[in-house]
């Protein structure tokens, strides 16, 4: 009974480190992050690529909502300075992919309108 008494506080506490350590990451991956997860990307070029993207996402989550012209223009401003920024770490064929997967991804929202 006092093994037990002794063991529960610890074993408690393992759970709840365990438990943290497996929680989601606080925000979502965003499109661009999930496309680029495809490429097959070096350890790296990830390792590059990961604050880009996270920085992409964040600006254009912010302006998450608002559907004025201006944000419009705000977030296709941010689309290409992260381009501008990733495409150097990207070989052509992995670029020329994420390319193509942008297509794909235009053609599926049109067919939803």
């Amino acid at each position: 009974m006092r093994i037990w008494r002794a063991l529960l506080p610890l074993a408690l506490a393992t759970f709840a480190v365990c438990s943290l350590a497996a929680a989601p990451q606080s925000t979502p991956r965003s499109q661009v992050q999930r496309m680029v997860d495809q490429l097959n990307v070096t350890a790296e070029q990830k390792a590059k690529l990961d604050p880009i993207l996270d920085d992409d996402n964040k600006q254009v989550r912010a302006l998450r909502g608002d559907t004025s012209p201006a944000a419009a223009e705000k977030k296709a401003a941010i689309r290409k300075a992260t381009d501008e920024k990733i495409k150097p770490i990207l070989t052509a064929e992995q670029w020329s992919k994420l390319q193509q997967l942008r297509q794909d991804r235009a053609k599926q929202d049109t067919k939803k309108k």
